[in-house]
């Protein structure tokens, strides 16, 4: 809502005046006609108002002014250009009507400037019909004509964001809803004032406060909140956006006191109502670190919106979740957590709160898969959900594949994805640390119940060099096979990265002590994404076997006759005392992520 320039007209003329003014492009089409305000602001009668039929709604005495300040007419927002014809008729023909008669200047009793709401079109209130039936269900009986907004248009005319219109509207219907509550009458001018008031303050929020845009994730797009975005600091020193509630709080009940914490705990669960409408969301979650130290990499993500009636019967309890977020008691495809994630034509389920998932895999999910061939036996030995496996069956249509993982929760959702996308059949799932059910496989290898492998994938960060040993036993003797590895790496390293783990590879399959000598052939290093400032995740593709097998074929290596790294197109032999990069365990084996800070 906003205050604007309008043409008064009587109720019973409003269509027609509105619909020529539409003709002549002279209707503002971002706000909706609107009764009369008791405080509006006329700014000239007209004295040639008449109808064709001679009747009106106007009071027999008395003037236009009594009938708008009564409620009597509507108030039709028009552009600036209307009022200045107006302005111009009014003077010209101040008394008789001798060139407007039959136009739209004839049925416009006033001119003036009142609040008024912004129209369907300028909020986007006819793509509502496209959210979700999720959503739906999930916001029903919820739901304020506000809290429905698309606040595109509406931004543009207030110099906000759609995320900060939406902080905004949050505190507003709440001043509204209090003041109703409190017998008070909601005064146009004092609202106009306050969210005048508001939008000053909103837009002060630093990024950390109130960023610009969220992310939204899954096939439901479920809302993620920043891990500081709206956040209540209960302890000393107060965040921003803390500070910013208590001084609402106070000034809507009058009281320097009034900032007890019901009241600005109902706003943040009032604002994630919105902001999830806003977004089309089921559901909002609080974006949680994963501790880099941590090996069963547990997922830091808090359910904020809606709480189950279990919390939100607590008050103690629902105050801290609406802010932190909790976790649901129970998991699975049932459970609120649970979470579909669609990356090409590949469906992902996981529990969001206890599962870790990367956006930013996508690209190189899809190119491990079209490396895989349709008779290879694939090896993946940090599986999560079915990242790197699930690739592989669908698009590489891998021969079997093998996947190994310790976190429970992420082995429960795997063997769920195997089976939701009809790969079971042809995928192993060995829970526990792959370390050790890798070397009671190799046994049963030897007995000759199983096959070994004609690729690996090495999917852990920051680094899977503890994983290397036992990857190069699992690898077809006769012909070697192909390493993925994965790994946070300087950027300005990353051809010593690539080397170093050549003369790494190298080393460990000597001790194996085969037949024929072995060397690793780094044929292509691909950059994942940006980890850090600085810092790359890259995926090295490695061969580790003898040189003269088939499988380095057609790779730009074939007469290769050492260890070494090919780099646009030109091979280069590893030194033998290359030096380790910064990425490389420490003298305990063990990689910290300090040096990335």
């Amino acid at each position: 809502m906003a205050t604007t320039s309008v043409l008064y007209v009587q109720r019973r003329d409003a269509k027609t005046l509105k619909s020529r003014l539409e003709k002549e492009s002279l209707l503002d089409k971002r706000f909706r006609m609107i009764p009369s305000a008791s405080d509006a602001t006329v700014v000239l009668e007209n004295s040639t108002h008449h109808h064709n039929d001679g009747e009106s709604d106007l009071p027999t005495e008395g003037s236009a002014v009594d009938a708008i300040a009564s409620g009597k007419c509507i108030a039709v927002p028009v552009k600036d250009e209307c009022i200045g014809r107006f302005e111009t008729y009014i003077k010209e023909y101040s008394n008789t009507d001798t060139s407007g008669h039959g136009s739209w200047k004839t049925y416009a009793i006033a001119s003036g400037r009142q609040l008024c709401p912004f129209s369907t079109s300028a909020l986007g209130n006819q793509n509502h019909a496209r959210t979700s039936r999720l959503v739906q269900q999930t916001c029903e009986g919820t739901r304020t004509e506000k809290s429905k907004r698309n606040y595109q248009t509406a931004a543009k005319t207030t110099n906000l964001t759609n995320i900060q219109c939406v902080v905004v509207e949050t505190l507003v219907d709440y001043f509204t809803e209090n003041t109703k509550q409190s017998d008070n009458t909601v005064n146009q001018e004092e609202l106009a004032s306050f969210q005048a008031m508001l939008e000053t303050a909103v837009s002060s929020l630093s990024i950390k406060a109130c960023p610009k845009k969220l992310e939204v994730m899954g096939d439901d797009r479920t809302l993620v909140v920043p891990s500081t975005a709206f956040l209540l600091q209960e302890k000393e020193p107060m965040n921003e956006f803390h500070q910013l509630l208590i001084n609402i709080s106070s000034q809507i009940h009058n009281s320097p006191d009034k900032t007890d914490h019901p009241t600005i705990y109902k706003i943040q669960e009032n604002l994630w109502k919105n902001l999830a409408s806003l977004y089309q969301s089921p559901r909002v979650v609080r974006r949680g670190d994963i501790d880099p130290e941590s090996g069963v990499r547990e997922s830091g993500h808090r359910i904020l919106w809606p709480l189950p009636v279990s919390i939100t019967s607590a008050s103690n309890t629902s105050s801290q979740c609406t802010n932190h977020g909790y976790i649901p008691q129970s998991t699975g495809p049932d459970s609120s957590g649970w979470i579909i994630v669609t990356e090409h034509k590949i469906n992902q389920s996981f529990d969001l709160t206890r599962v870790m998932f990367s956006r930013g895999n996508v690209t190189e999910k899809k190119r491990f898969g079209l490396l895989v061939q349709p008779d290879e036996y694939v090896l993946d030995m940090y599986a999560g959900i079915g990242y790197y496996t699930l690739p592989a069956l669908i698009h590489g249509r891998a021969r079997h594949v093998t996947a190994c993982e310790w976190n429970p929760n992420a082995v429960f959702a795997l063997r769920h994805n195997l089976k939701a996308n009809r790969v079971d059949d042809r995928a192993t799932v060995l829970e526990g640390d792959c370390r050790l059910t890798l070397r009671a496989l190799m046994a049963n290898i030897i007995d000759g119940n199983h096959h070994y492998f004609d690729r690996i994938s090495l999917g852990l960060l920051p680094s899977s060099e503890g994983g290397w040993p036992i990857a190069i036993e699992c690898l077809n003797r006769d012909k070697g096979g192909w390493l993925h590895v994965h790994g946070n790496v300087a950027t300005t390293e990353r051809q010593q990265w690539a080397h170093w783990l050549c003369r790494s590879l190298t080393c460990i399959s000597k001790k194996n002590e085969y037949s024929i000598v072995w060397h690793a052939v780094c044929v292509h290093v691909e950059k994942v994404k940006s980890f850090a400032p600085k810092v790359d995740h890259y995926v090295a593709d490695v061969f580790v076997g003898p040189l003269k097998s088939p499988l380095l074929s057609g790779k730009g290596v074939e007469d290769v006759n050492t260890t070494g790294v090919l780099h646009s197109g030109v091979f280069t032999a590893t030194p033998l005392d290359v030096s380790a990069p910064s990425c490389a365990l420490d003298t305990e084996g063990v990689i910290h992520q300090k040096w990335m800070m």
